[in-house]
């Protein structure tokens, strides 16, 4: 079934964004469907290089974006400096007119800027993919399938709306720095464990307990261990970083760049459903999610190429749910010890198989 809208005639793609034509990617935050945003902008590219693209973003997540290879263009809405007019608005009105703006957030603060834009076409999704009445401020709203198609694979649904293939392209990252000295001297293999999530999603996590005994399981089993945390996530992790041999890994301090680099110099990590998880994904490490109560097909890691992931949880009738608490999660606080070591060690044992495949004959 699919959501109705109303839509003007499609046009082929070199009509609609001509030779060099300038388009404007919007997805303000959060961390993960910023990182599912790149995917959208790596097809633009994959077919159409001449194309020159921008991406409007939230302030925290400039740095992620910033000489990325893809985007000419980073433009920062201001988040953490509140204004009456936020100046991502005055330097969208003072740039030149793009030929197509693709609003990937959907919401009403998007759609602000999707209104201030000079361009020839306004292009997003219909509802309930589009909420608080954003499609209304769009040219062109896609409708979009019943249920919902993954976040990263709406926009791949908006560009075959004008004209491009919409198959899928793995996102990529800026150049991120390499890991720090103590993670390059970490024994092999090295997993990491990462038991935070955003402060309003604190139902989503799998108990800190159960990450120590993880961490105790793989070190009896000669793994490398580090245990990775955001900003205010010390505490939460301190248990883990008691252990002897975890190795700890403040994100706060190594910013995006640095957190990518160390994820994607671990062999496998585990997370929750949190940002930390799809910048894993993206920085090219094999993933274990403890997903709990999310829908995976919406939101789960993205699998591309030779990698792919697991993703765990535990099945109960309420699940998948949209609820932001939950009292007894157990969706998530079923999950086994064992059910996540051995899932880790299929990964790791993936690896390994990939690591001898690639070995020249």
């Amino acid at each position: 079934m699919l959501a109705a809208c109303v839509m003007t005639t499609r046009l082929p793609a070199a009509e609609v964004i001509p030779e060099g034509g300038r388009v404007l990617v919007v997805r303000l935050s959060a961390l993960g469907d910023v990182l599912f945003a790149l995917e959208t902008v790596a097809a633009i590219k994959r077919e159409r290089p001449d194309v020159i693209i921008d991406f409007l973003v939230e302030d925290r997540f400039e740095s992620l974006l910033t000489d990325h290879p893809d985007l000419a263009r980073v433009i920062v809405y201001p988040r953490r400096r509140r204004t009456r007019i936020p100046g991502s608005l005055l330097r969208l009105r003072r740039n030149q007119r793009y030929d197509v703006v693709i609003d990937l957030h959907a919401i009403q603060k998007s759609v602000l800027h999707v209104r201030f834009v000079r361009t020839a076409l306004k292009l997003g999704p219909a509802a309930p993919a589009a909420r608080e009445g954003a499609w209304r401020a769009y040219d062109r709203a896609v409708p979009m399938p019943d249920p919902l198609p993954h976040r990263a694979d709406i926009g791949h649904r908006l560009l075959a709306n004008v004209g491009l293939s919409g198959e899928p392209a793995p996102a990529s990252l800026a150049l991120i720095p390499p890991p720090t000295e103590l993670l390059a001297g970490a024994p092999r293999p090295l997993v990491m464990l990462f038991p935070g999530t955003s402060a309003f999603a604190t139902f989503k996590r799998w108990p800190v307990s159960r990450f120590v005994e993880l961490a105790e399981r793989l070190l009896a089993r000669g793994l490398g261990v580090a245990a990775g945390f955001g900003p205010d996530e010390r505490e939460l992790v301190a248990p883990l970083l008691e252990l002897d041999g975890v190795l700890p890994v403040d994100g706060t301090n190594l910013g995006l760049r640095g957190l990518a680099g160390a994820l994607g110099h671990c062999d496998v990590v585990v997370a929750a459903d949190t940002g930390p998880l799809h910048l894993a994904a993206v920085a090219g490490s094999r993933c274990v999610a403890l997903f709990g109560p999310k829908n995976v097909a919406r939101y789960g890691p993205r699998s591309h190429g030779e990698i792919t992931h697991e993703v765990l949880f535990h099945d109960v009738p309420c699940r998948p749910c949209t609820r932001r608490d939950c009292v007894t999660p157990q969706c998530v606080l079923g999950i086994p010890v064992a059910d996540v070591e051995a899932a880790v060690l299929r990964q790791l044992d993936r690896t390994s198989s990939a690591t001898v495949m690639e070995k020249p004959s």
